[in-house]
């Protein structure tokens, strides 16, 4: 996700590759980012926080305790401003770490940002200003859509915009699979579910969001697509995702805990 970031924030020239340094312990990483994004690494993590006024961070939930304590004696709260990507870490989290006065914006991107089709929820720590909130929604809409939501709000924004694109795909999984088993090409079945899944979410954003109203213009009475969803009510559907968005939720404030 750090390299989605990144790519967005180059490519839209909202950022040049000489104002921007990096530093990444894996050493093919490192050669990697810096070959194919022409940025420099920094020789040590001090040297990238001492001259980066906005630092990402772009690591792990269990390690930015580490990082954290990597830091500790190079970051100054009155000239860094964190970007936290990590699930479950509360900007109060760095503001206690870093001491009070710390300036934290917290954001939740997901995957289709690599794409410039992603869905991102930003949200300002206690000592942010408008400013640099406006900085991290300006890089994020490089990548997609990007809103503006209360930190309380961040482990269910994980739970649905985070984690929600593999939801996705392992209901386009199953209807490939069961295309496969009616006798369709797995090849052909993967065409047919993408693009159905693609027009799919194109229509509900260009049509409001009213889904009971789409529902009923597919699904004629006595139809195929209404015998085929009374199964999905029948089997309870709705009560499982429920529980599945329920467990993400309960992970994301459990990785807050553990840190």
């Amino acid at each position: 996700m750090g390299e989605a970031i990144l790519k967005g924030a180059l490519d839209s020239s909202f950022l040049d590759a000489a104002g921007v340094t990096f530093y990444e312990e894996s050493i093919s990483r490192r050669d990697y980012i810096k070959n194919n994004y022409g940025i420099l690494p920094s020789e040590n993590i001090c040297s990238a926080v001492r001259s980066s006024r906005y630092i990402l961070f772009a690591v792990k939930p269990q390690n930015i305790k580490k990082v954290v304590n990597d830091i500790a004696g190079c970051f100054s709260k009155d000239f860094n401003i964190i970007i936290s990507i990590a699930a479950g870490i509360s900007t109060a989290f760095y503001e206690k770490e870093f001491g009070k006065g710390t300036s934290v914006i917290r954001i939740m991107p997901n995957a289709p940002a690599m794409y410039k089709r992603g869905m991102s929820t930003v949200s300002r720590g206690k000592f942010s200003s408008k400013e640099h909130e406006n900085f991290a929604l300006n890089l994020m809409r490089r990548l997609g859509e990007c809103i503006v939501i209360g930190e309380d709000l961040q482990d269910i924004s994980t739970a649905i915009n985070g984690s929600g694109p593999a939801y996705f795909f392992v209901f386009c999984s199953s209807l490939i699979e069961a295309a496969v088993k009616n006798g369709i090409s797995r090849q052909l079945a993967g065409k047919l579910v993408t693009e159905t899944m693609i027009g799919s979410g194109f229509m509900l954003k260009e049509e409001g969001f009213e889904i009971d109203r789409l529902i009923q213009k597919i699904a004629s009475p006595g139809g195929t697509t209404e015998s085929a969803l009374k199964i999905f009510m029948n089997e309870g559907i709705g009560n499982i995702i429920e529980k599945a968005v329920g467990s993400a939720l309960e992970r994301s404030k459990e990785l807050g805990k553990e840190v």
